[in-house]
């Protein structure tokens, strides 16, 4: 028996220092957090709200900064934030538990939940929209080229019938991988089709609702009202500017409200599923299809795979004017980080990686970044490089050995040295890019490869630059027309420069109106907003139209001569 009571005393005494210790580490990541915090936000300026759980419950969990300058409102954990695009988990998640019902197939023909899109000559599933493989362009480019403001009423049935009408893949479904809002705008008219219900109505019976998630809602009409809600600012000069707008009712891929009283719930059912399934959440977590080339894709069901420091992440950033959000999941350490901001001038990227610092601090696996050796440029090899080369998205870099430096020209004449690593390797001081020349089998030097952002575009040596005269360069101004989206672009002749006119959403999100086109040889023009320009001849030779390769989410955009 007295055993028997010196365990019992034994395990008290052991349960109670377990706890202190938890609990002095949980302060102390609480205390750093603060610190970090600290750093950035005001409590009189716009803020933001966070929260970090495990499987043992919430470690962290704060608001800062005020929800409304106007009437100093603070943020508190029933604050509404526009989480942006961290809504396409819950669009994704509502058709997995659709598609668990029997209601959808993943591999079939879209257009066997939706009616009247065009004719896109390639079959396009649900998993393709998922995963961002569709080739369906992404609407918040498709509004911009519109003349659409992201201030103006803008319903889902506007949305909808944007992508209608503009008929042209960006590529063959599952050849390419770029990040589609169009895709997830449709996905959300395919969860109401197959369900029967409005999107915001499916979400709050079958997510929301069960979860507890009492104040999150998909602003999807104009009678609603927010309540609680957070204005988004820009701040400049520690001086705040709303930036925000509510004027937009289309869903699917943003447009739902939460606070972080709501997010803390949907982050539970990760670390412990009652709505939905642990197999569902398994597949969010896992890479699992590859592109036509063998190349794997990183992104499952509203969400990335990465990895962090070596530590495998989850995660989905939102951003819309004035607010910034994100959402990590970090599952072989049943780890959540959770944040919303409602100032876009915050580093929010920032803040949550250095939490992710101090929590995963031992087991984080720095990759010390490898220097780069400077050696003597080889200025005579460096020659053999010298020309313009193409890359695979229509820009092109010139090189030159000029003053006894090796030069990159940028074809605005911007240029840069670069510096060598070896006699085919060169990299720049000015920002981080690398580029790589490589030698064919008769000895010349045709080809090179740029390294930047981690992405790599191959080039190809292009011909010597013919200069156009007046003439020829005037033979390109007229009137052109995108037929899908009914919209004029003109291209004017001015004081011996072309211009392409934009609608007024370039002066408001670029401060731009009209962009300066520069000959780069033959009908191929670069610019420095909308990339390369292409003109396109008829088969006497006439300009009939022109081609924008590359242009942010969209590609291959083509107009017409009127």
């Amino acid at each position: 028996m007295k055993k028997i009571i010196i365990i019992i005393a034994l395990a008290k005494l052991l349960s109670l220092f377990t706890a202190n210790t938890v609990n002095a580490q949980a302060e102390n990541i609480s205390a750093r957090i603060d610190s970090l915090l600290g750093q950035q936000i005001s409590d009189n300026l716009p803020g933001g709200a966070i929260a970090v759980l495990s499987s043992s419950g919430v470690i962290y969990k704060k608001t800062f900064g005020v929800m409304e300058v106007e009437k100093n409102s603070q943020i508190n954990e029933n604050t509404l934030f526009d989480i942006a695009s961290v809504a396409k988990q819950f669009t994704a998640f509502a058709i997995m538990l659709l598609e668990d019902e029997g209601k959808l197939d993943l591999d079939e023909d879209l257009r066997k939940y939706l009616t009247g899109l065009p004719d896109y000559e390639h079959k396009i599933t649900i998993r393709h929209l998922l995963q961002h493989t569709s080739g369906v362009a992404s609407t918040d480019w498709l509004r911009i080229l519109t003349d659409n403001s992201f201030d103006k009423t803008w319903s889902h049935n506007d949305e909808i019938e944007l992508i209608k009408r503009y008929s042209q893949l960006n590529f063959k479904p599952n050849t390419q991988h770029i990040y589609s809002n169009g895709g997830y705008s449709l996905l959300a008219s395919i969860v109401e089709n197959a369900s029967g219900m409005p999107f915001a109505d499916f979400l709050y019976q079958r997510i929301f609702k069960p979860l507890g998630m009492g104040t999150a809602l998909v602003n999807a009409y104009p009678s609603i009202k927010l309540v609680n809600n957070a204005t988004g600012y820009d701040v400049a000069d520690g001086k705040p500017v709303k930036v925000s707008s509510t004027n937009d009712y289309c869903y699917g891929s943003g447009n739902i409200w939460a606070s972080l009283n709501d997010m803390v719930k949907w982050g539970e059912n990760f670390l412990a599923p009652t709505v939905g399934n642990s197999e569902m959440i398994s597949r969010i977590t896992k890479k699992y299809n590859t592109l036509e080339n063998g190349d794997s894709i990183s992104y499952t069901y509203g969400f990335f795979v990465r990895e962090y420091k070596g530590i495998k992440v989850i995660m989905h950033q939102g951003g819309v004017p004035g607010f910034n959000n994100y959402f990590m999941l970090f599952p072989n350490d049943n780890l959540i980080i959770i944040a919303s901001f409602n100032n876009q001038s915050i580093n929010a990227r920032g803040i949550v990686n250095g939490i992710s610092d101090i929590i995963l601090a031992d087991k984080i696996v720095e990759k010390p970044a490898k220097p780069k050796v400077e050696v003597d440029t080889n200025l005579e090899k460096a020659k053999q490089f010298a020309g313009t080369y193409e890359l695979s998205d229509g820009m092109e870099l010139t090189f030159k050995v000029e003053q006894d430096t090796f030069w990159l020209v940028l074809p605005d004449d911007e240029k840069f040295p670069l510096f060598a690593e070896d006699n085919y390797n060169f990299f720049l001081k000015a920002f981080n890019a690398q580029c790589t020349f490589a030698k064919s089998e008769n000895g010349e030097v045709n080809q090179m490869a740029w390294h930047q952002s981690g992405r790599t575009f191959n080039g190809s040596r292009v011909g010597e630059r013919v200069e156009l005269s007046i003439g020829e360069i005037k033979q390109f101004a007229g009137r052109y027309i995108h037929n899908d989206l009914n919209m004029e672009y003109p291209i004017t002749f001015t004081d011996g420069k072309l211009y392409v006119h934009t609608p007024s959403t370039f002066k408001k999100y670029f401060g731009i109106d009209k962009i300066e086109l520069t000959h780069v040889s033959g009908d191929k023009f670069i610019t420095k907003r909308l990339g390369a320009l292409v003109f396109t001849r008829d088969k006497n030779g006439k300009v009939n139209g022109f081609m924008m390769p590359e242009l942010g989410r969209l590609q291959n955009v083509r107009f017409e001569a009127m």
